[in-house]
C-alpha cells in the first residue's frame, strides 16, 4: 500500500465526519427556518456535533490511536457541555486544567500503545 494511498484514506474518513456534521447542522438549521423547531431551544447541546464525530471517528477508527482520537473528541464535548451549562461547578476558567491533562494523557497513551510496525 502507497503512502498516498493511506493520506486518501485518512482525508476520506475526515471528510465523511465533517459531512456528517454539516448535513446534521444544515437539517437543524433547516428545522428552525421552517419553523418545526425553535433553535435556541437546542443550541445548548451543540457539543453533541463533536460527540458525534467522536463516535464516528471511533466505529471508523482502524488503529488505537484512531480509538483514542475519537474518545478524545467525546471528552472535549462533555467538557465543553459541562462547562456551558455550569455543571458541578465547571467552568472554562477554573477547569482548563482538566482538559491540558487530557491530552497530554492521550499523547501519552497513543505514544506506547502506536509502535511503527518494522
Amino acid at each position: 500500500m502507497s503512502d498516498q494511498s493511506i493520506v486518501n484514506r485518512g482525508k476520506n474518513k475526515d471528510n465523511f465526519s465533517f459531512g456528517i456534521i454539516l448535513i446534521v447542522l444544515g437539517g437543524f438549521f433547516l428545522f428552525d427556518r421552517l419553523d418545526m423547531i425553535d433553535a435556541r431551544d437546542y443550541f445548548k447541546y451543540w457539543p453533541g456535533l463533536i460527540a458525534l464525530s467522536g463516535v464516528i471517528c471511533v466505529i471508523r477508527a482502524k488503529s488505537i490511536a484512531g480509538v483514542l482520537d475519537g474518545f478524545m473528541q467525546i471528552g472535549i464535548a462533555a467538557w465543553l457541555y459541562a462547562v456551558t451549562q455550569h455543571l458541578y461547578g465547571l467552568t472554562f476558567s477554573n477547569s482548563w486544567p482538566l482538559f491540558v491533562i487530557a491530552v497530554g494523557l492521550n499523547m501519552v497513551i497513543k505514544h506506547f500503545t502506536d509502535k511503527p510496525q518494522a
